[in-house]
């Protein structure tokens, strides 16, 4: 079992050098005792808070999460209405080891050097260019699998506000993070179309769901079946209706998804504390529904 003090005493001493490398410095709460940890409260939530010329950071612990969020230099609110959620890392106190928190500062210190280091602060400051999607003949042809930003760019054509929503993302952090942008943009979106259920509209909805599960990667697959289609809080018969659009082989993952998600609470933790999208590494890594389903 974990103390939460002794979980921002290693935050605080294992991450000021790396903020301090960036060009930021931690800011203490008025009240603090000499020698204390500077942790501000509100709430059930407890954060550490860092400030300097490029911006702020916060790292957030409060629901079984370390929140890490990012914002402007003139953020100021504490309920973190200001702030840009970068990444979040499940953290079960009463479950969890010292060694799962050194694993989270390690996240967090990966993610931060991406965010604020100069390189990548240059780069950001160039003109982004979309990355490239997957056309539908090199699909069908087995060259190339849909990706995640394919299928964000084919239902942009449903949901012409995600074009603008998309561009702004890359500008914004120099690459796809593909969970935070599908529950950010796409599923509030998504699921509208579900409650709405007019058939044409549904038609069009799954009908690129269903294209892009066939024939895309893995990960792609992922986000179909766990980060959009079973994340939504499906009432009365709208679970049975989104079953009548899927194709087979999409209805079996679902299904057996949204199972384990049921009898699970892990599992739903998980599902509300996605990963921070990473490009692929050469290392093949196990999928996440084939991780939530127990499969080899």
């Amino acid at each position: 079992m974990l103390e939460l003090s002794k979980v921002f005493e290693m935050l605080n001493t294992e991450l000021s050098p790396v903020v301090t490398k960036l060009g930021f410095s931690i800011d203490k709460p008025e009240d603090m005792e000499k020698g204390a940890v500077p942790v501000f409260t509100r709430d059930s939530a407890s954060y550490l808070s860092f400030s300097g010329e490029k911006g702020k950071i916060r790292i957030l612990f409060n629901d079984n999460k370390i929140r890490l969020l990012t914002g402007e230099k003139e953020a100021s609110s504490t309920d973190d209405s200001d702030y840009t959620l970068i990444a979040s890392y499940l953290l079960v106190l009463d479950e969890y080891e010292l060694r799962d928190v050194k694993s989270v500062i390690n996240e967090i210190t990966e993610n931060l050097t991406e965010a604020f280091s100069p390189k990548q602060i240059a780069k950001r400051q160039q003109n982004i260019k979309a990355q490239a999607t997957v056309s539908r003949a090199q699909a069908k042809s087995g060259s190339v699998l849909y990706d995640p930003a394919t299928l964000a760019i084919r239902l942009a054509v449903l949901y012409p506000e995600l074009k603008e929503e998309y561009k702004a993302h890359l500008e914004k952090y120099d690459e796809f993070l593909c969970e935070h942008f599908f529950m950010s943009f796409v599923n509030p979106r998504v699921f509208e179309t579900i409650k709405e259920n007019n058939p044409q509209k549904m038609k069009k909805l799954f009908g690129i769901i269903n294209e892009i599960y066939e024939d895309g990667t893995n990960e792609v697959q992922d986000v179909i079946v766990v980060t959009m289609l079973a994340s939504f809080d499906y009432q009365g018969n709208m679970w049975q209706t989104v079953l009548d659009y899927l194709s087979d082989s999409v209805d079996e993952a679902f299904i057996r998804v949204n199972k384990k998600i049921k009898s699970s609470r892990t599992v739903q933790l998980r599902l509300e504390n996605p990963p921070k999208y990473k490009p692929k590494k050469q290392k093949k890594k196990k999928s996440m529904m084939s991780s939530l389903l127990g499969q080899q």
